[in-house]
């Protein structure tokens, strides 16, 4: 999502990869969280000049109002906000029982 000329390319934070014993791939929960910070911060900085947020498609370009775009953003801050509570919650509950 970009704005005309807005020159907004934050670089978002690519979760790490890592790959269990048992073939089973897993993300440090940290790392989700932060993705999903970015692209929020992204996102709302694309809305700061107050025009359309340009979406390039395939087919078409899609104008979407900032207002939207902002509702967005803070959609997925809330779910970052939500699992880093849900982490937290469990890696208390881990350290009470070691």
């Amino acid at each position: 999502m970009s704005s005309q000329g807005d020159g907004h390319d934050a670089r978002l934070a690519a979760p790490e990869v890592s790959v269990e014993a048992d073939g089973r791939l897993t993300v440090p929960a940290d790392h989700v969280t932060a993705l999903l910070r970015s692209i929020a911060r992204t996102w709302q900085a694309s809305t700061g000049d107050g025009t359309p947020v340009l979406v390039m498609e395939e087919d078409a370009d899609i104008r979407l109002e900032p207002v939207t775009v902002r509702a967005l953003a803070h959609a997925l801050d809330n779910i970052a906000n939500q699992l880093d509570v849900q982490y937290i919650h469990i890696a208390t509950r881990m350290s009470h029982t070691e």
